[in-house]
């Protein structure tokens, strides 16, 4: 068994000599793998999505299913079989559903400083012309409304005072801040609709809500692929962060995914990055491993041969136990192997080169660590800084059968050290998650063992229960019970003496047990309404709305158990601003590389988006959201 090693985080603060070696790279990826596991228990996030889908563990029914705890196969056989009758998906759909139907109307706005000059500009500008055009036709329009308004009462129209019909300034200032829209906020705007477009927005976050509202997290991520911008919803399981003081994922210091991958899968993702040793490495012991039953097997000398850099990361304590015990992948990977994708936040060196330029004027610029200082070209000084650089390294396999087809290569656009996946990891900080299924489980599993006792009564109970002498029928006796049970008649010898007297003795017992079946059956919805208050599903939300109910009553009842989502919502969008954010920044370095600004909107209709590429890329972009609470209070 090989060790559960304690790995160690290698300094930052290093060279780019020194990121280049395995030790460095390959001990900052296992750590943050190492970490990753850690910090989450995955094997919870399978429970629960298990029990959505009906399969709950039999240790919930232990007391039902086998109450005097035998180990007798026959004294655990009841004449019922115990189903899941589920209540905690339809109250998923519809807060999806509910989510989906509101308004989420996201803004993108400039906050570059000459936006607000310009702003100011405008206004005086439009103020001039409100001086000059609204004279003419607003005042007009209004005084002329005035005399005639004069006439109609009676009033003599020269007592009309013609300031009376100026438009109002101060109003037209306050309309104008509020809807005034100025170009880079509007390429911001139509990007944005590009990105919602192209990359199917409303499946990922539908999705991404799903996760959130029955798992309690969800995440998300995009990278820029040539000219294109990549984005996904990441599924739960695969997710396993580390978190810091921070809410939002993207604020994090590292994050870790982990993808399962056969073979095949492995080679057309990394086969522009993977060696031909690599290649070779993994035909000998990943995809030939189920042609011989796993029994190929990996030992140090093995490994040592084909990667002795990487094998510097290994401790003294791991290099005898790896020599003692060799590795079959096939047998722990069940021909999917483990990939594993890695982000973390450290520190790049850049220098503050002070030089003369073309126009012979003193300047400065960042220069890389590798920038070679040239006082001929009009160099004077550099001053070395570390800055944030977030990084990303690919991992194939576990700790002792690893292969890196990506290093520790910097993230294409640094944005002040924010990784490129984000998400929600709880409602608010130290509040917790919020989970539908770990809040209902308890309700589902109750209910379930009320509806197997309400089978079971049904499976045994016969209503009424015949009592005669057996030896009214000893003869033939299935086929008198067969013809009683048919026709009502029971044929009797009355040629015996004593059958007459035995006939005296027939009884009906009544072991009706409808009531404790009726009682079973409220139970049952008693439970059910519990588990939906219990997640603010009243029965108003579910439109079961009594005749009597007035619509005030009903509109605050709907009102007041939706307060809990609101929280959820705001979040979530909340969530939503920070990935958009991210998107307009990695939209950029997709546009230098020649991005393709058509697109079909959601009507069906090609659009095409102009862009001036000096302002776009230099703007300073920011998204703000009018999500349905606020538009509520509006109305």
């Amino acid at each position: 068994m090989m060790p559960n090693y304690t790995a160690t985080f290698p300094q930052q603060r290093v060279s780019g000599a020194v990121k280049k070696t395995a030790d460095w790279y390959a001990n900052c990826i296992d750590y943050v793998i190492d970490a990753g596991l850690s910090f989450n228990d995955r094997k919870d996030t399978e429970l629960k999505l298990s029990i959505l889908r009906g399969d709950l563990p039999t240790e919930f029914y232990k007391k039902t299913l086998n109450p005097y705890n035998s180990a007798n196969e026959k004294y655990q056989r009841f004449p019922a079989t115990l189903r899941n009758l589920d209540i905690m998906s339809d109250v998923i759909r519809r807060y999806v559903s509910e989510y989906f139907k509101g308004v989420h109307e996201f803004v993108v706005g400039a906050n570059n400083p000459d936006i607000v000059i310009n702003k100011n500009a405008k206004l005086k500008e439009k103020i001039g012309e409100l001086a000059q055009q609204a004279f003419q036709q607003e005042f007009e329009r209004q005084y002329q409304a005035m005399i005639q308004q004069a006439q109609q009462q009676g009033q003599d129209p020269n007592t009309i005072n013609p300031q009376q019909a100026m438009p109002d300034v101060d109003k037209f200032i306050a309309d104008f801040n509020e809807k005034y829209i100025d170009d880079e906020s509007k390429q911001g705007q139509d990007i944005l609709d590009y990105v919602r477009a192209m990359t199917k927005d409303n499946i990922i976050y539908l999705s991404a809500f799903f996760n959130f509202v029955s798992l309690g997290e969800c995440y998300s991520y995009s990278d820029v692929r040539g000219n294109k911008l990549f984005k996904e919803n990441v599924p739960v399981l695969e997710a396993f962060p580390i978190p810091n003081d921070k809410f939002f994922v993207e604020d994090h210091d590292m994050f870790a995914r982990r993808m399962l991958m056969s073979y095949q899968q492995i080679l057309d993702m990394f086969d522009d990055m993977l060696t031909d040793k690599d290649k070779k490495f993994l035909e000998l012991y990943y995809g030939r491993a189920s042609s011989n039953n796993g029994i190929t097997q990996l030992n140090y000398t093995q490994m040592f041969e084909t990667y002795p850099d990487i094998c510097d990361k290994f401790t003294k304590r791991e290099r005898e136990i790896f020599k003692k015990e060799p590795i079959t992948i096939h047998a722990e990977n069940n021909n999917l192997f483990e990939v594993w994708h890695v982000v973390w936040r450290g520190e790049a060196k850049r220098g503050i080169l002070t030089y003369i330029n073309e126009l012979g004027l003193q300047t400065t610029r960042v220069v890389e660590e590798d920038y070679k200082f040239n006082p001929e070209a009009g160099d004077i000084n550099i001053e070395w800084v570390y800055e944030p650089q977030v990084y990303e390294g690919y991992r194939i396999g576990g700790r002792y059968n690893s292969i890196y087809p990506i290093k520790a290569r910097p993230v294409a656009f640094n944005r002040n050290g924010k990784l490129p996946y984000n998400g929600i990891m709880e409602v608010l900080p130290m509040m917790g998650k919020f989970s539908i299924i770990k809040l209902i489980t308890p309700y589902q599993v109750m209910r379930n063992i009320f509806a197997y006792h309400r089978e079971m009564v049904i499976a045994k109970n016969k209503m009424l229960i015949l009592l005669l002498p057996e030896s009214l029928i000893a003869s033939n006796s299935e086929d008198k019970i067969y013809k009683m049970a048919a026709d009502g008649v029971l044929l009797i010898d009355d040629s015996e003496d004593t059958n007459s007297l035995k006939m005296q003795q027939i009884r009906l017992l009544n072991a009706n047990m409808g009531d404790y079946i009726t009682q079973l059956t409220n139970l049952m919805e008693a439970t059910k309404l519990e588990a939906r208050e219990m997640v603010d599903m009243n029965m108003q939300r579910y439109g079961d709305i009594a005749q009597s109910a007035g619509a005030a009553t009903t509109q605050e009842a709907i009102s007041r158990s939706s307060m809990g989502m609101v929280i959820l919502v705001q979040m979530f969008d909340e969530f939503r601003k920070a990935d958009y954010n991210r998107d307009l920044d990695y939209c950029k370095l997709a546009y230098a590389e020649g991005l393709d600004t058509s697109y079909w909107d959601e009507l069906g209709k090609r659009r095409f988006i102009s862009l001036d590429v000096n302002t776009f890329i230099s703007s300073d972009y920011s998204t703000t959201v009018r999500n349905d609470s606020k538009e509520l209070d509006k109305i």
